[in-house]
């Protein structure tokens, strides 16, 4: 056995058992496990190394902040209830369009954020008691909320499955939008018909939709609206008209919605919202950092490099099982450690296919590791939001519909190219 596999085997387990056996936060234990196999390897404690890759996806970083800030005070100027409210009153007088309207907005925070618990926590929790009020059963109800949570953590404009692997190949995050909306919205929707429609469709709906009438509605009117015009506009703006619209980049964009939505909607104290809003989504910003650390260590020791050359021996068929295996295994763990482990080398024996649509791809199988024991973040969350004490009953109605995500996702990886000639 090679020095590079040892280390790899030493990698896996120092993870899983700091993660699984200590029950330390993945992002302290990423950076740990680093330390440790820079330490095995012989280079002692590579404070630069370490340093530099803390750094690694500081962009990727400012784009959380500033995007769960933006989330907070939307949520709490009244735009997101109002937002919400009307599209349920506007589509809600029938089953589909009404789990439709649904799905699309428990998707909206982590399609802002790439966090699929910002979605589980804001718009999850929104809109949990009107899944409830159709009688349909808790563990059905947490399931979709999970699954269009997860949707919407890999949807555009923001998915930090995507940038983790191009970060490891300098690949920008440049043309992912539309393969991206065209690959998780159907899914959403279909997935949410699966599991709810047939308790929707004996509801009353009119009940329901009386049930959710907005209450004390944010004062505005169409100026409650205009942050959120606002950010879409400079979302898109650049990308219909490349060279005229100025692109003024994530960041400064939800910066622009956060200042507008301030002026508008109700009151609110900026700096406890923005403390909120940090204290939130500082877990993914630590395990970006342990991710950015763990792969710099990697390449210094080789194993980085060791995994994309054993993996380019490895005939397409069994590089795809591979893919369609350990990317969900590992993301039971961290579906952001699994991009970066695992993720960066596999994309790396696919340089003579589209990349876009093959990493696209790949976080569609790597985010269906949020329902994967031990950890199962997302479904011990909406568990908790549904009240059901065993997560497991979350997991079981997701089975079929995770297995054709990730069939799906082994489609798009294996026809990369021509998927890319159809749609870019």
């Amino acid at each position: 056995m090679s020095q590079e596999s040892i280390l790899l085997l030493m990698m896996l387990a120092a993870f899983l058992g700091l993660v699984a056996g200590l029950k330390w936060p993945v992002g302290l234990a990423l950076a740990a496990t680093s330390a440790i196999v820079a330490a095995a390897d012989g280079q002692g404690f590579p404070l630069r190394h370490l340093v530099e890759g803390m750094f690694g996806y500081l962009d990727v970083s400012l784009v959380l902040i500033t995007a769960m800030i933006f989330m907070k005070i939307i949520e709490r100027n009244g735009l997101l209830d109002a937002l919400a409210c009307d599209l349920m009153l506007r589509f809600g007088r029938s089953p589909a369009t009404m789990l439709t309207a649904m799905t699309l907005i428990i998707m909206f925070p982590g399609m802002i954020t790439g966090s699929c618990t910002a979605s589980v926590l804001s718009t999850g929790v929104l809109l949990t008691p009107v899944l409830l009020k159709m009688d349909m059963p808790r563990q059905k109800a947490g399931a979709i909320v999970a699954m269009a949570s997860v949707y919407g953590m890999i949807a555009p404009p923001v998915n930090i499955v995507v940038m983790i692997i191009g970060g490891g190949i300098d690949m920008p995050y440049i043309g992912f939008d539309l393969p991206l909306l065209m690959m998780t919205l159907p899914l959403a929707v279909l997935t949410t018909l699966y599991l709810g429609y047939s308790y929707a469709s004996k509801a009353d709906m009119a009940s329901v939709v009386k049930e959710f009438t907005c209450h004390e509605r944010a004062p505005g009117g169409f100026w409650l609206y205009l942050p959120l015009l606002v950010v879409m506009v400079l979302m898109i703006g650049p990308k219909a008209m490349p060279g005229i619209f100025p692109d003024p980049r994530l960041p400064l964009t939800f910066v622009i919605g956060s200042a507008l939505a301030m002026l508008t909607g109700r009151k609110f104290n900026l700096l406890e919202t923005a403390r909120a809003g940090v204290a939130e989504i500082l877990p993914v910003v630590g395990i970006l950092m342990g991710v950015g650390m763990l792969i710099q260590i990697m390449t210094l020791t080789g194993v980085r490099g060791s995994i994309a050359v054993n993996s380019l021996s490895l005939p397409q068929y069994l590089l795809l099982a591979s893919i369609a295996v350990t990317l969900p295994l590992f993301g039971g763990i961290s579906v952001f450690g699994a991009a970066s482990v695992l993720g960066v080398p596999f994309i790396l024996t696919m340089l003579g296919q589209n990349l876009i649509i093959t990493a696209s791809g790949m976080s569609l199988i790597a985010a269906m590791g949020s329902f994967m024991p031990p950890v199962a973040l997302t479904a011990v969350i909406a568990a908790q939001v549904v009240e059901e004490p065993d997560y497991l009953q979350i997991v079981r109605p997701l089975v079929i519909p995770s297995l054709v995500a990730i069939g799906i996702g082994v489609l798009m990886i294996k026809y990369a190219t021509q998927i890319a000639r159809l749609v870019l």
